[in-house]
């Protein structure tokens, strides 16, 4: 792409050398030995290029060259070194690495200030995520035209804490709750799209994108204050994903004079007395850019992707398999913490964790209900009353099966239920993952949209028994012949199974807790067993860490001039567990930090 922006934007053509070393891998495109490093100083053209020296702390803070014995540095803290030969030199006003949610709205933010930006992307094309769509956020005009209100503040906030353990940082949530339903109205301005009624309103427009309004209206029964984790209703989901809504985000950014760069990707910062001045890119030929910019965002997504920081950060989440499959432009997995070595070579720190990998199960024939779980020993094990997140985790501390076919497919429980389903789903909590309304035959017409959709929580008898079936799950006329089936043994199946029931014929879960409204006994034919493997991860919360402006902090917890972080390389917004509370929530973030990230960029002074 021709640059054609005067006297901001500079484009110097230069001769090419060989390449000292790093070249255009794919392991180096990947992320892989790109680190958090103390940076020292080296003469190049007048600026200080980071370079590798030091040892690395376990938050990947620096600790200084001369490190304890027992520190351990991982092959991913060296980071590449500087490009010999650069083709081309640009200049900017702000540059930012990574087009997605965050990198698009810090690209319009700062556009809208006039900035003259350039984002760039390793990816081939502008690319959404494609199960991505639920936007966690407060107060949009479409959610007031709909008649959807939201909790409190303080009530949302303070869930929002107590499910991460009080580790991330209130005044992001608080920035959140406050900013984010304007943030989503400004980023799908111009785009021409219908918002339906309910979450099981048809179309009635042949427009092909829409937004549809999630768990709306609520379930009659439903009431938070009563629940265990209380889902907060409000969130609206971009269909078929925010494919539209970044296109629209990024063609009000290039009208207004934005350069978006695509197969580019970010290799290391620059820096001139501390001060991030631009970065080194590359293409996919492996010609090398010099970018010059006053400010640079960095917005190039989680690290869930590369093997060896998830091995490093997130030790415990080895078992679950990463569920994003967007590829850069070399066909790579493109989510491998870049913009997070980025910032650590620059001399920011990983914020401390336990990060939180988002592991959301998504439960079987009838989603995540809470009815009654047996593992693969047949024995009972928990409160089932609990959703998608923290059944996953508790899912990880289950034995596998001693059959080597199930071991094989990762089975570690069995979802029980009987025929009497269709009438006690509408007790089930509302809310992500939960299957809570029953479309009987004869209405089956007038619910084909959201029939045909993902998780919206809406069924039929034959989907259910379906669903169960191609699982690889079991329906069956007798206890003996459900045990048999799943492969565990009669007498451990059964005296489970009689426990529970004795529970429930009680009212009150002595065993684990569960919530009364959900004890539903195992006794009218036929029963149904529906397979629980390990759950998928979609992105690893946990990023670098940031003040309130969103500058990353170094070692002596000073800002970082120059350098702004936003979306999934930001830390601050989820530790210990990511929570379902707000479905959406990261979507809602990621929009919300990213265009305050490109507005701090830009030259305002904007603080959570």
């Amino acid at each position: 792409m021709k640059l054609t922006k005067k006297d901001t934007i500079r484009t110097t053509d230069l001769s090419r050398r060989a390449f000292l070393g790093l070249g255009a891998t794919a392991a180096v495109a990947a992320g892989v030995g790109m680190a958090a490093c103390t940076p020292t100083t080296g003469e190049k053209s007048g600026t200080t290029d980071v370079t590798s020296q030091g040892s690395i702390s376990q938050n990947g803070s620096a600790t200084g060259a001369a490190g304890s014995p027992s520190d351990f540095t991982p092959n991913f803290m060296t980071p590449p070194p500087v490009p010999a030969d650069v083709r081309e030199i640009l200049d900017c006003d702000v540059l930012v690495i990574g087009l997605g949610l965050a990198g698009c709205a810090a690209v319009k933010a700062a556009t809208d200030e006039g900035a003259t930006v350039i984002g760039i992307d390793k990816a081939a094309e502008l690319t959404a995520v494609s199960m991505a769509g639920d936007f966690g956020v407060i107060d949009s005009q479409i959610q007031k035209d709909l008649g959807i209100t939201w909790a409190g503040k303080d009530v949302i906030i303070n869930q929002l804490m107590k499910d991460m353990c009080y580790r991330p940082t209130p005044a992001f949530l608080n920035y959140w709750y406050d900013h984010s339903g304007a943030d989503f109205d400004w980023f799908v301005e111009g785009a021409d799209f219908e918002v339906l009624t309910s979450t099981a309103a048809d179309q009635q427009t042949d427009k092909p994108f829409y937004i549809r309004p999630k768990c709306f209206p609520a379930l009659e029964a439903y009431d938070y204050k009563t629940e265990f984790y209380p889902y907060f209703h409000g969130t609206i989901t971009t269909n078929p994903n925010m494919q539209w809504a970044l296109d629209a985000a990024a063609t009000k950014a290039e009208a207004a004079g934005a350069v978006l760069r695509f197969s580019t990707w970010g290799e290391q910062l620059i820096l001139e007395d501390g001060k991030v001045v631009g970065a080194y890119v590359r293409d996919v030929d492996g010609n090398y850019s010099q970018v010059n910019a006053k400010a640079v965002v960095l917005t190039t997504g989680d690290f869930g992707g590369n093997k060896d920081m998830r091995d490093y950060y997130i030790p415990w989440a080895k078992e679950f398999a990463c569920y994003y499959t967007t590829k850069d432009a070399e066909g790579n997995q493109a989510d491998t913490g870049d913009g997070h070595l980025m910032a650590m070579w620059a001399g920011g720190r990983m914020e401390l964790g336990p990060l939180a990998p988002m592991t959301h199960h998504m439960g079987g024939a009838l989603g995540v209900n809470s009815y009654l779980q047996l593992n693969m020993e047949g024995v009972r094990f928990m409160n089932e009353d609990i959703p998608g997140q923290p059944i996953a985790d508790q899912l990880s501390r289950q034995p596998v099966s001693s059959d080597p076919d199930m071991a094989a497919r990762g089975l570690k429980s069995w979802q029980i239920f009987d025929s009497s389903w269709p009438e006690q789903i509408a007790a089930m909590p509302d809310g992500h993952g939960y299957t809570n309304h029953f479309v009987p035959e004869d209405q089956i017409d007038n619910y084909q949209t959201v029939l045909a959709g993902f998780g919206l929580g809406y069924t039929t008898k034959a989907m259910v028994e379906e669903s169960v079936v191609n699982r690889g799950g079991i329906i069956a006329n007798s206890i003996e012949e459900l045990a048999e089936g799943i492969g565990l043994p009669l007498d451990k199946v059964s005296a489970s199974i009689e426990r529970y029931n004795e529970l429930c014929a009680k009212g009150h879960d002595d065993d684990f807790g569960k919530d009364s409204r959900r004890l539903f006994p195992v006794l009218n034919p036929p029963f149904y067993a529906c397979p629980f493997g390990s759950a998928g991860m979609l992105v690893v919360m946990g990023g670098i860490e940031v003040n309130k402006k969103l500058q990353p902090l170094n070692a002596d917890n000073q800002p970082i001039e120059g350098l702004y972080v936003g979306g999934n390389t930001q830390g601050g917004r989820y530790l210990v567990e990511y929570p379902v509370t707000v479905a959406g929530i990261s979507l809602g973030t990621a929009l919300t930090f990213g265009r305050m990230a490109g507005l701090n960029a830009a030259g305002r002074d904007l603080e959570a």
